[in-house]
């Protein structure tokens, strides 16, 4: 049981992570937390089951088509929340993130009505791990996410593209002065932002159900994973979503799955008593 706990914490844990992470990139970014993160998770999931089950594609090349959609809301949203009070303070763009979020939820609603749904699995089957079973899917969840993250971790560090959005988020100023457009390099973070959250609601969907709520959940875990971690960083973010993952996980089995949002913020609690800043967490420095 421990080992189907730490396959199923472990596997929970990464999709928070791939949420957090793409919360990290906004905020390094833009210097704010996207509160409609969790919404970008619940529209890749309905994005991979409208391709998958209505139009009747294979669940791989839906969760190809639902996360390059998800690039373009990514930036739609950036242009219409973020970049028309972006000379605003800070609490306006929190707000307007909140609204944008409401309106994503309901317009989800709208169009695929209440009833939870789900689309195919990757992978169909078990595996045997020791004495324990896992589903192929958890095994898939995993490894795409790793490859993701790998991913992320070039585009940022080993390209031009990368540098770029880097030296933006560094200083958008100064990135303007040197020629760099602004604009473009903000929407683009914002569009990997939410392909990498959509694609973690569209690994999710064939194992939970779809619901126009479970964007809201999602956010809180991942909130506590980034705190946990260390705000602005990536690798904290990783890890704070392991181990959300696994507190959820064994909370649920050992103590009630009632209060596994509970035990996770007792645990970050615990964790900011001895750590404030996370365990990742970097000295801040005013931007010059």
């Amino acid at each position: 049981m421990i080992l189907q706990l730490l396959i199923s914490g472990s596997t929970m844990g990464i999709v928070y992570a791939l949420i957090a992470m793409g919360m990290v990139l906004i905020f390094r970014s833009v210097g704010i937390m996207n509160f409609a993160q969790g919404e970008f998770m619940m529209l890749g999931g309905y994005f991979c089951y409208t391709f998958n089950r209505i139009l009747h594609l294979p669940i791989t090349l839906s969760l190809i088509l639902a996360s390059l959609l998800m690039g373009v809301v990514g930036a739609i949203f950036m242009r219409a929340s973020y970049w028309p009070l972006r000379k605003a303070q800070t609490k306006a763009i929190i707000v307007s993130a909140m609204g944008a979020s409401i309106a994503l939820k309901e317009g989800a609603r709208l169009t695929w009505g209440a009833i939870p749904l789900r689309s195919d699995k990757v992978i169909e089957g078990t595996v045997k791990v020791g004495i324990a079973t896992a589903q192929l899917q958890y095994i898939a969840i995993i490894g795409i996410s790793i490859i993701l993250m790998l991913f992320v971790f070039i585009l940022l560090e080993k390209t031009f593209i990368g540098h770029i959005m880097q030296a933006t988020a560094q200083d958008q100023y100064m990135a303007s002065l040197v020629g760099i457009p602004v604009i473009v390099s903000i929407g683009l973070t914002f569009s990997l932002s939410a392909i990498i959250t959509g694609i973690g609601g569209g690994l999710l969907a064939p194992i939970f159900f779809l619901s126009t709520t479970m964007g809201a959940a999602s956010f809180a875990k991942a909130f506590a994973a980034i705190i946990i971690g260390g705000f602005g960083s990536v690798p904290g973010a990783i890890i704070g979503g392991l181990i959300v993952g696994l507190v959820e996980a064994f909370g649920g089995a050992y103590i009630s799955t009632t209060y596994q949002l509970v035990l996770i913020y007792i645990v970050l609690v615990i964790l900011l008593m001895f750590r404030p800043q996370g365990i990742f967490g970097e000295k801040i420095q005013e931007k010059a």
